[in-house]
Protein backbone atom coordinates (compact mmCIF):
# COMPACT_ATOMS: atom_id res chain seq x y z
CA UNK A 1 0.00 0.00 0.00
CA UNK A 2 2.90 2.27 0.72
CA UNK A 3 4.12 2.12 -2.56
CA UNK A 4 1.26 2.29 -4.84
CA UNK A 5 -0.65 4.34 -2.49
CA UNK A 6 -3.73 2.15 -2.73
CA UNK A 7 -4.98 -0.21 0.37
CA UNK A 8 -6.84 -3.06 -0.93
CA UNK A 9 -9.61 -3.86 1.38
CA UNK A 10 -8.75 -7.82 0.71
CA UNK A 11 -5.91 -7.14 2.76
CA UNK A 12 -7.75 -6.24 5.72
CA UNK A 13 -10.11 -8.45 8.70
CA UNK A 14 -13.75 -7.30 8.31
CA UNK A 15 -13.80 -5.64 11.93
CA UNK A 16 -10.66 -3.59 10.88
CA UNK A 17 -12.86 -2.33 7.81
CA UNK A 18 -16.17 -2.09 9.62
CA UNK A 19 -13.86 0.63 12.05
CA UNK A 20 -11.28 1.82 9.46
CA UNK A 21 -12.07 1.80 5.86
CA UNK A 22 -9.84 1.50 3.26
CA UNK A 23 -10.13 4.53 1.86
CA UNK A 24 -9.24 6.02 5.29
CA UNK A 25 -6.01 4.19 4.94
CA UNK A 26 -4.93 5.70 1.23
CA UNK A 27 -5.40 8.85 3.13
CA UNK A 28 -2.56 8.46 5.67
CA UNK A 29 -0.61 6.82 3.07
CA UNK A 30 -1.04 10.19 1.39
CA UNK A 31 -0.25 12.64 3.99
CA UNK A 32 2.89 10.34 5.16
CA UNK A 33 4.05 10.76 1.31
CA UNK A 34 3.30 14.74 1.42
CA UNK A 35 5.55 15.19 4.98
CA UNK A 36 8.33 12.16 3.77
CA UNK A 37 8.56 12.60 0.00
CA UNK A 38 8.42 9.03 -2.23
CA UNK A 39 8.24 6.14 -0.45
CA UNK A 40 11.29 3.95 -0.37
CA UNK A 41 11.31 0.42 1.15
CA UNK A 42 10.46 -0.72 4.68
CA UNK A 43 12.51 -3.42 6.86
CA UNK A 44 11.49 -5.15 10.33
CA UNK A 45 9.70 -8.19 11.08
CA UNK A 46 7.42 -9.45 13.97
CA UNK A 47 4.36 -6.67 13.63
CA UNK A 48 7.38 -3.95 13.60
CA UNK A 49 8.35 -2.11 10.48
CA UNK A 50 9.98 0.75 9.76
CA UNK A 51 8.72 2.30 6.24
CA UNK A 52 11.48 4.39 4.52
CA UNK A 53 10.45 7.38 2.67
CA UNK A 54 12.81 10.16 0.48
CA UNK A 55 12.98 12.12 3.40
CA UNK A 56 12.26 10.24 6.58
CA UNK A 57 10.95 7.43 7.75
CA UNK A 58 7.60 6.47 10.03
CA UNK A 59 7.26 3.33 12.11
CA UNK A 60 4.73 0.88 11.14
CA UNK A 61 2.94 -1.34 13.66
CA UNK A 62 0.85 -4.44 11.88
CA UNK A 63 -1.09 -6.94 13.28
CA UNK A 64 -2.67 -10.32 11.75
CA UNK A 65 -5.61 -12.82 12.59
CA UNK A 66 -5.45 -16.28 12.08
CA UNK A 67 -6.54 -15.84 8.44
CA UNK A 68 -3.51 -13.57 7.59
CA UNK A 69 -5.86 -10.45 7.59
CA UNK A 70 -4.91 -7.24 8.76
CA UNK A 71 -7.27 -6.65 11.93
CA UNK A 72 -4.44 -3.94 13.21
CA UNK A 73 -2.61 -1.27 11.99
CA UNK A 74 -0.66 1.67 13.26
CA UNK A 75 0.83 4.34 11.96
CA UNK A 76 3.73 6.44 14.36
CA UNK A 77 3.84 9.94 14.25
CA UNK A 78 6.68 10.17 10.80
CA UNK A 79 9.76 11.64 11.88
CA UNK A 80 11.74 13.95 8.71
CA UNK A 81 15.29 13.76 8.75
CA UNK A 82 17.57 16.57 9.57
CA UNK A 83 21.54 16.82 8.79
CA UNK A 84 22.15 19.75 10.59
CA UNK A 85 19.70 22.06 12.66
CA UNK A 86 18.93 24.58 9.75
CA UNK A 87 18.11 21.42 8.16
CA UNK A 88 15.40 21.03 11.04
CA UNK A 89 14.36 24.32 11.20
CA UNK A 90 13.76 24.52 7.18
CA UNK A 91 11.48 21.35 8.05
CA UNK A 92 9.14 23.61 10.68
CA UNK A 93 9.09 26.50 7.95
CA UNK A 94 8.09 24.46 5.10
CA UNK A 95 5.38 22.53 6.91
CA UNK A 96 2.28 25.31 6.44
CA UNK A 97 0.71 25.22 3.34
CA UNK A 98 -0.23 28.18 1.16
CA UNK A 99 -2.40 31.05 3.29
CA UNK A 100 -1.83 29.42 6.31
CA UNK A 101 0.16 30.76 9.27
CA UNK A 102 2.91 29.45 11.31
CA UNK A 103 4.76 30.43 14.49
CA UNK A 104 8.08 28.74 15.66
CA UNK A 105 10.16 28.90 18.97
CA UNK A 106 13.33 27.25 19.77
CA UNK A 107 14.76 27.97 23.03
CA UNK A 108 17.99 26.51 24.58
CA UNK A 109 17.83 27.80 28.01
CA UNK A 110 16.89 31.07 28.33
CA UNK A 111 18.62 31.71 24.81
CA UNK A 112 16.38 31.69 21.32
CA UNK A 113 17.92 29.37 18.57
CA UNK A 114 15.10 30.12 15.81
CA UNK A 115 12.30 31.63 15.47
CA UNK A 116 9.37 32.77 12.98
CA UNK A 117 6.24 34.64 13.52
CA UNK A 118 7.08 34.14 17.04
CA UNK A 119 5.24 37.13 18.99
CA UNK A 120 2.31 36.49 16.73
CA UNK A 121 -1.05 35.22 18.93
CA UNK A 122 -2.73 32.24 16.81
CA UNK A 123 -5.27 30.10 18.42
CA UNK A 124 -3.63 27.16 19.95
CA UNK A 125 -6.82 24.79 20.63
CA UNK A 126 -5.89 22.31 23.53
CA UNK A 127 -2.63 24.35 25.12
CA UNK A 128 -4.35 26.79 26.83
CA UNK A 129 -4.99 24.11 29.33
CA UNK A 130 -1.04 25.29 30.40
CA UNK A 131 -2.66 28.25 31.44
CA UNK A 132 -5.29 26.48 33.82
CA UNK A 133 -2.76 24.00 35.09
CA UNK A 134 -0.37 27.17 36.01
CA UNK A 135 -3.24 29.12 37.74
CA UNK A 136 -4.31 26.26 40.21
CA UNK A 137 -0.95 25.67 40.68
CA UNK A 138 -0.74 28.97 41.82
CA UNK A 139 -2.82 28.37 44.28
CA UNK A 140 -2.03 25.82 45.56
CA UNK A 141 1.74 26.88 46.13
CA UNK A 142 -0.04 29.63 48.18
CA UNK A 143 -1.59 27.21 50.44
CA UNK A 144 -5.36 28.38 48.93
CA UNK A 145 -5.52 24.59 47.45
CA UNK A 146 -4.11 21.22 47.84
CA UNK A 147 -3.85 18.51 44.85
CA UNK A 148 -5.45 16.10 46.83
CA UNK A 149 -8.74 18.20 47.99
CA UNK A 150 -11.94 16.40 45.90
CA UNK A 151 -14.26 18.33 43.60
CA UNK A 152 -17.34 16.64 43.09
CA UNK A 153 -17.70 16.56 38.89
CA UNK A 154 -20.46 18.81 38.15
CA UNK A 155 -22.77 18.89 35.27
CA UNK A 156 -21.87 22.33 34.69
CA UNK A 157 -18.41 21.52 33.63
CA UNK A 158 -19.08 18.51 31.32
CA UNK A 159 -17.83 19.33 27.72
CA UNK A 160 -17.26 17.03 24.98
CA UNK A 161 -14.72 15.15 24.20
CA UNK A 162 -11.75 14.45 23.91
CA UNK A 163 -11.81 12.80 27.09
CA UNK A 164 -13.79 10.68 29.05
CA UNK A 165 -14.53 12.65 32.53
CA UNK A 166 -17.69 13.87 30.49
CA UNK A 167 -19.37 9.87 30.87
CA UNK A 168 -18.85 9.95 34.54
CA UNK A 169 -21.81 10.34 37.08
CA UNK A 170 -22.33 13.92 37.90
CA UNK A 171 -21.13 14.11 41.41
CA UNK A 172 -18.47 11.70 41.54
CA UNK A 173 -15.30 13.25 43.73
CA UNK A 174 -12.63 13.51 42.01
CA UNK A 175 -9.26 14.92 43.66
CA UNK A 176 -7.61 18.25 41.70
CA UNK A 177 -4.42 15.88 41.08
CA UNK A 178 -6.54 13.76 38.92
CA UNK A 179 -8.13 16.46 36.97
CA UNK A 180 -5.11 18.45 36.28
CA UNK A 181 -3.57 14.28 35.07
CA UNK A 182 -7.16 13.99 32.82
CA UNK A 183 -6.53 17.11 31.64
CA UNK A 184 -2.65 17.38 30.30
CA UNK A 185 -2.65 13.88 29.41
CA UNK A 186 -5.51 12.86 27.48
CA UNK A 187 -6.42 16.68 26.72
CA UNK A 188 -10.08 15.66 29.13
CA UNK A 189 -12.04 19.31 28.36
CA UNK A 190 -14.26 18.00 31.31
CA UNK A 191 -11.26 18.28 33.36
CA UNK A 192 -9.75 21.39 32.09
CA UNK A 193 -13.75 23.15 32.58
CA UNK A 194 -13.38 22.07 36.05
CA UNK A 195 -9.80 23.37 36.07
CA UNK A 196 -10.52 26.83 34.65
CA UNK A 197 -13.84 27.43 37.19
CA UNK A 198 -11.14 26.70 40.22
CA UNK A 199 -8.98 29.30 39.09
CA UNK A 200 -10.43 32.59 39.81
CA UNK A 201 -9.24 35.39 37.97
CA UNK A 202 -6.62 36.51 40.41
CA UNK A 203 -4.74 33.34 39.78
CA UNK A 204 -5.67 33.16 36.03
CA UNK A 205 -5.66 36.77 34.63
CA UNK A 206 -2.11 36.71 34.58
CA UNK A 207 -1.88 34.01 32.33
CA UNK A 208 -4.81 34.39 30.14
CA UNK A 209 -2.73 37.26 28.28
CA UNK A 210 -5.65 38.63 25.75
CA UNK A 211 -7.93 35.64 25.98
CA UNK A 212 -10.07 38.15 28.59
CA UNK A 213 -13.08 36.53 29.34
CA UNK A 214 -11.11 33.04 29.34
CA UNK A 215 -13.57 30.79 27.42
CA UNK A 216 -14.37 27.22 28.83
CA UNK A 217 -14.30 24.45 26.63
CA UNK A 218 -17.95 23.99 26.45
CA UNK A 219 -18.43 27.78 25.74
CA UNK A 220 -16.19 26.94 22.55
CA UNK A 221 -18.08 24.11 21.78
CA UNK A 222 -21.45 25.92 21.80
CA UNK A 223 -20.31 29.15 20.40
CA UNK A 224 -19.11 26.87 17.09
CA UNK A 225 -21.87 24.71 17.13
CA UNK A 226 -25.19 25.32 14.58
CA UNK A 227 -27.59 25.70 17.70
CA UNK A 228 -25.44 28.34 18.92
CA UNK A 229 -24.74 30.39 15.28
CA UNK A 230 -27.36 33.64 16.36
CA UNK A 231 -24.46 33.72 20.05
CA UNK A 232 -21.94 33.36 17.91
CA UNK A 233 -22.52 36.11 15.70
CA UNK A 234 -23.04 38.31 19.10
CA UNK A 235 -20.08 36.88 20.37
CA UNK A 236 -18.00 38.04 17.15
CA UNK A 237 -19.27 41.15 17.26
CA UNK A 238 -18.72 42.32 20.52
CA UNK A 239 -16.18 44.54 21.31
CA UNK A 240 -15.58 44.71 24.85
CA UNK A 241 -14.96 41.91 27.51
CA UNK A 242 -18.00 42.67 29.73
CA UNK A 243 -20.10 42.51 26.26
CA UNK A 244 -18.60 39.23 25.83
CA UNK A 245 -19.36 38.39 29.42
CA UNK A 246 -22.73 38.82 28.99
CA UNK A 247 -23.50 36.83 26.08
CA UNK A 248 -21.76 33.78 27.25
CA UNK A 249 -24.10 33.77 30.38
CA UNK A 250 -26.58 33.18 27.23
CA UNK A 251 -24.11 30.39 26.16
CA UNK A 252 -23.83 28.40 29.46
CA UNK A 253 -27.66 28.09 29.95
CA UNK A 254 -27.79 26.24 26.75
CA UNK A 255 -27.44 22.32 26.69
CA UNK A 256 -24.17 20.98 25.67
CA UNK A 257 -24.53 20.69 21.71
CA UNK A 258 -24.40 17.60 20.27
CA UNK A 259 -20.96 16.58 18.80
CA UNK A 260 -22.35 16.10 15.03
CA UNK A 261 -23.46 20.19 15.22
CA UNK A 262 -20.31 21.58 15.24
CA UNK A 263 -18.91 23.73 12.34
CA UNK A 264 -16.95 22.02 10.46
CA UNK A 265 -14.78 25.38 9.06
CA UNK A 266 -12.16 26.73 11.06
CA UNK A 267 -13.15 29.82 13.37
CA UNK A 268 -10.20 31.04 14.47
CA UNK A 269 -11.67 34.32 16.40
CA UNK A 270 -13.28 31.78 19.10
CA UNK A 271 -10.63 30.13 20.85
CA UNK A 272 -7.48 30.94 22.61
CA UNK A 273 -4.67 32.76 21.24
CA UNK A 274 -1.10 32.39 22.67
CA UNK A 275 2.33 32.89 20.76
CA UNK A 276 4.64 30.79 20.90
CA UNK A 277 6.63 32.45 23.03
CA UNK A 278 3.95 32.67 25.72
CA UNK A 279 3.63 28.94 25.91
CA UNK A 280 7.03 28.38 26.16
CA UNK A 281 6.68 30.34 29.12
CA UNK A 282 3.60 28.29 30.96
CA UNK A 283 5.36 25.33 29.87
CA UNK A 284 8.68 26.31 32.07
CA UNK A 285 6.41 26.89 34.73
CA UNK A 286 4.32 23.66 34.57
CA UNK A 287 6.90 21.46 33.21
CA UNK A 288 7.86 19.63 36.09
CA UNK A 289 4.97 18.46 37.16
CA UNK A 290 4.75 15.15 36.74
CA UNK A 291 1.55 15.39 35.01
CA UNK A 292 3.33 17.02 32.31
CA UNK A 293 5.50 13.77 31.79
CA UNK A 294 2.53 11.26 31.37
CA UNK A 295 2.00 11.67 28.00
CA UNK A 296 5.14 12.80 26.29
CA UNK A 297 3.91 13.68 22.94
CA UNK A 298 5.80 13.57 19.52
CA UNK A 299 8.55 13.05 21.68
CA UNK A 300 10.67 9.83 22.32
CA UNK A 301 10.86 9.66 25.78
CA UNK A 302 13.61 7.42 26.00
CA UNK A 303 16.29 9.44 24.51
CA UNK A 304 15.67 12.54 26.89
CA UNK A 305 16.31 12.59 30.38
CA UNK A 306 12.54 14.82 30.80
CA UNK A 307 10.07 15.24 29.10
CA UNK A 308 7.14 17.52 29.34
CA UNK A 309 3.69 17.80 26.42
CA UNK A 310 0.81 19.43 25.68
CA UNK A 311 -0.32 20.23 22.25
CA UNK A 312 -3.81 21.65 20.91
CA UNK A 313 -5.70 21.29 18.18
CA UNK A 314 -8.84 21.89 16.22
CA UNK A 315 -9.76 22.75 12.41
CA UNK A 316 -7.49 24.86 10.70
CA UNK A 317 -5.38 24.69 14.34
CA UNK A 318 -2.62 22.76 15.28
CA UNK A 319 -0.19 23.64 17.89
CA UNK A 320 3.22 21.28 19.63
CA UNK A 321 4.67 22.61 23.08
CA UNK A 322 7.31 20.52 23.98
CA UNK A 323 10.18 20.99 27.10
CA UNK A 324 12.88 18.54 26.80
CA UNK A 325 15.79 18.09 28.68
CA UNK A 326 18.38 16.37 26.82
CA UNK A 327 21.01 13.19 28.82
CA UNK A 328 23.56 15.69 29.05
CA UNK A 329 21.19 18.06 30.45
CA UNK A 330 20.42 20.86 28.25
CA UNK A 331 16.93 21.87 28.54
CA UNK A 332 15.02 23.11 25.34
CA UNK A 333 11.44 24.11 24.71
CA UNK A 334 10.44 23.79 21.11
CA UNK A 335 7.09 25.30 20.58
CA UNK A 336 5.20 25.58 17.25
CA UNK A 337 1.71 26.79 15.65
CA UNK A 338 -0.07 26.54 12.61
CA UNK A 339 -3.41 28.45 11.76
CA UNK A 340 -5.35 27.65 8.20
CA UNK A 341 -8.87 30.01 8.02
CA UNK A 342 -9.42 27.80 5.34
CA UNK A 343 -8.98 24.25 5.79
CA UNK A 344 -7.98 21.35 8.06
CA UNK A 345 -4.37 21.11 9.05
CA UNK A 346 -2.54 18.21 7.93
CA UNK A 347 -1.18 17.33 10.98
CA UNK A 348 1.72 14.78 9.36
CA UNK A 349 3.84 17.14 7.55
CA UNK A 350 4.16 19.18 11.14
CA UNK A 351 4.58 16.48 13.47
CA UNK A 352 7.36 15.09 10.59
CA UNK A 353 9.38 18.42 10.90
CA UNK A 354 8.49 18.71 14.43
CA UNK A 355 10.20 14.99 15.26
CA UNK A 356 13.05 15.70 13.37
CA UNK A 357 13.43 18.91 15.81
CA UNK A 358 13.37 16.78 18.51
CA UNK A 359 15.23 14.13 17.40
CA UNK A 360 18.13 16.22 16.50
CA UNK A 361 18.28 17.88 19.46
CA UNK A 362 18.42 14.77 21.49
CA UNK A 363 22.02 14.48 20.46
CA UNK A 364 23.07 17.33 21.33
Amino acid sequence: MLRTGHADPAWFSASFLAQVPASKIDEIVAQLTAALGKYQSTDGANGTYTAHFEKGADLVLVHLDAANKIDGLFFRPPVLAAKSFDDAVRGLTAAAPPGATISYVIREGRSERAALNASQPLAVGSAFKLAALAAVRDQIAHGKRRWTDVVRLEARSKSLPSGVLQGWPNGTPITIGTYAAEMISISDNTAADTMVRLADDATLIPYAKRNVPFLTTREMFTLKSTEGAALRTAYLAAKTAPERRVILRKVDALPLPPIDSLVETPILAIEWHYTVRELCDLMNHDADLPVMSINPGPAEAKLFRHVAYKGGSDVGILNLTTQVTTKRGTTYCVSATINDPAHAVAEMTLLAAYKGILGFLAER
